[in-house]
């Protein structure tokens, strides 16, 4: 990680928490993210990682869901990899009152370091899509588009798309994920894009690096994947494989990722 981005991200995580940025407890998600609309964004990137750090994010996003994925290697042996991910993108509030919140990879970083967790991989957000159980149309929007009001009004929207089907249950298409590439090394502090499914299994956004990685706008999601899985049966961590040449393939179509973190 270049040496701003680390001060950046350092900053994000360990500020302590404020009396001006904490949301009260019976404060609306949306009117505490109205409350930031006023600060900058590394401001109220900070008001959202403390929410995340102090638990106040919704409880079925806490319970991750399984990803099974069955390949063979350049040899002919079968493998089996068990991960698993949230079902839905980082959001913060409650069950009945939510919204998802895009950040930059200077705020998602620590925020997946501190769950023991890392962001996936253009070949992990292809096939978290197809088992997802709940396949939503991409709904994108054109005015406003870093703001955090539009952050909101695009929450709102997938909401509608959402009604009647369960939550809990793992969703996609909503968000271009922000993942992890071997591209990351040959840009500096730049952010990576991929997703954003349409029906027909095409992502809109193929995987790209042209954003600086302080962009961030409403179509960006967070998805958390735990860092330990189960690979034939075994305990593994998702950072050792993706460096694994043999096997990195069962979750990366680009060989092993050398730096497999912002």
């Amino acid at each position: 990680m270049p040496y701003v981005t680390w001060i950046i991200a350092f900053c994000v995580l360990c500020l302590p928490a404020s009396a001006d940025s904490a949301k009260p407890k019976d404060m609306a998600c949306s009117d505490f993210l109205k409350s930031l609309y006023d600060k900058t964004r590394e401001q109220w990137e900070v008001a959202i990682v403390q929410e995340v750090k102090a638990g106040r994010t919704p409880a079925f996003n806490k319970i991750f869901v399984t990803i099974k994925v069955e390949d063979t290697d350049s040899k002919g042996k079968s493998h089996t990899l068990l991960y698993e991910v949230s079902p839905d993108y980082l959001a913060i509030g409650s069950d009945v009152d939510f919204v998802r919140i895009p950040l930059t990879p200077m705020a998602a970083q620590p925020i997946a370091d501190h769950l023991n967790c890392i962001l996936p991989t253009r070949k992990m957000v292809d096939q978290i899509y197809k088992q997802a159980s709940i396949k939503l149309p991409p709904k994108p929007l054109t005015e406003n588009r870093n703001s955090l009001s539009t952050f909101v009004e695009h929450n709102r929207i997938i909401e509608s798309q959402r009604v009647g089907k369960p939550i809990g249950s793992l969703v996609a298409g909503i968000k271009k994920d922000v993942v992890v590439t071997n591209l990351l090394q040959q840009r500096e502090n730049r952010v990576a894009i991929y997703g954003w499914h349409q029906l027909d299994g095409k992502p809109i956004q193929p995987l790209t690096t042209v954003h600086v990685n302080w962009y961030v706008d409403y179509s960006h999601g967070i998805r958390l994947v735990k860092r330990q899985a189960t690979l034939d049966g075994k305990g593994c961590d998702l950072r050792d494989l993706l460096k694994n040449a043999d096997l990195c393939f069962l979750i990366s179509d680009e060989g092993p990722i050398g730096v497999p973190h912002y």
